[in-house]
């Protein structure tokens, strides 16, 4: 490793360059030799850190150029324009890279598509930040993954994933795409929340599924009784937050299309944020159900397989009451329920003793009850 402070002249197929305020040079030769031991150390190393916050770094790797070694890649970037072509040579420099998180803040809008087309990736982290909303709206990111088992995407913009070829073998999967008070403000169109159920049905065959808030309201604005909803042949764990405004209405189609599902947490967003809303106008008062509709038949998860539910910061509402009394009247192996509420909520509507005296499908199921 050799930093240079005078202007060189070096054959660019024998040098990496690396450009943050200054030129780190790394020399590439292929037999190995004294002088050069720090860049076969550096080549040989198991783990990789890259990050900048300057829209200048150039880092060359020439088309030869590998890291033979390398499992697990960290990029922290902040730019105004991302060179693709750049992480695509870099990926492929890699052939046994198996882990790879990506932490990247956009400035500008622009139109880009990033590929992730890694065969031996076995984690994939992908955190983007926006300094506006627009700001990752037209991007793309195609992952072609075969071997994936933890997939994690935080985002609040609508960008597009496309997800192919995601193996049976996937374990776990956290779509944290869009924000929820996006889509209760309308700055979004159903065929920009569409693209989220697009990431759905790309992790359908996961184990263990997380979708917050603003997944579920993007979820719920798109879709529409009648259209087809994903099934999720291998479920067993599922978090589902509960939006303020769609609330319930994804649950049944999640109970009726996962039938393995054996433990399910329910989050209910802050009541204050509907309040708020309300008193600013922004939104019309959602129905008395809110959007919870009971399937047509018991889901066969909720009589051979359900054990364990976790339901988080009921607002005390009649129409909660509905969706718990129909869990606990059909959850015939339930073994365990766990309910809280939200310790700020304004309305009393339904108590601990109204729960309790609900009727259940599993007379050896514990009930616990917390404020």
């Amino acid at each position: 490793m050799v930093m240079a402070t005078r202007r060189k002249k070096y054959r660019k197929r024998n040098t990496y360059y690396f450009r943050y305020r200054r030129r780190l040079i790394l020399e590439m030769y292929r037999k190995y030799s004294q002088r050069y031991k720090d860049y076969f150390r550096y080549q040989l190393r198991k783990t990789l850190h890259l990050g900048t916050r300057n829209d200048f770094i150039r880092f060359h790797i020439p088309s030869y150029g590998r890291f033979p070694n390398l499992k697990v890649l960290n990029l922290k970037l902040h730019l105004t324009l991302p060179n693709c072509v750049f992480l695509n040579r870099l990926f492929r420099s890699c052939p046994l890279l198996e882990d790879l998180y990506m932490d990247s803040t956009f400035v500008d809008n622009f139109d880009q598509t990033f590929r992730f087309c890694i065969p031996t990736l076995r984690l994939l982290q992908l955190k983007l930040n926006a300094d506006e909303f627009h700001s990752c709206r037209h991007k793309e990111f195609i992952i072609n993954t075969p071997n994936l088992v933890s997939l994690s995407i935080t985002g609040p913009s609508l960008s597009c994933f496309r997800l192919h070829d995601i193996p049976p073998n996937l374990i776990q999967a956290n779509l944290s795409i869009g924000k929820s008070s996006y889509v209760h403000d309308f700055q979004v169109s159903k065929d920009e929340a569409s693209r989220v159920m697009e990431a759905l049905k790309g992790v359908r065959y996961a184990v263990d599924l997380t979708l917050p808030f603003g997944t579920t309201s993007a979820l719920s604005y798109c879709f529409d009784d009648g259209d087809d909803f994903p099934t999720f042949p291998c479920l067993r764990d599922l978090q589902l937050g509960i939006d303020y405004y769609f609330g319930w209405k994804l649950l049944p189609y999640f109970l009726e299309n996962s039938p393995l599902l054996r433990w399910i947490s329910l989050n209910r967003e802050s009541e204050s944020k509907y309040t708020t809303a309300m008193a600013e106008g922004k939104h019309k008062e959602a129905d008395d159900t809110y959007g919870w509709k009971p399937p047509k038949q018991v889901p066969e998860c909720l009589m051979d397989k359900l054990k364990e539910i976790e339901v988080r910061n009921l607002w005390r509402r009649k129409a909660e009451g509905e969706v718990v009394k129909y869990l606990l009247e059909n959850g015939k192996t339930l073994a365990k329920m766990k309910i809280s509420f939200e310790e700020d909520g304004i309305s009393d509507e339904i108590d601990e003793d109204t729960i309790e005296n609900f009727p259940r499908a599993s007379e050896s199921m514990i009930l616990k009850i917390s404020d």
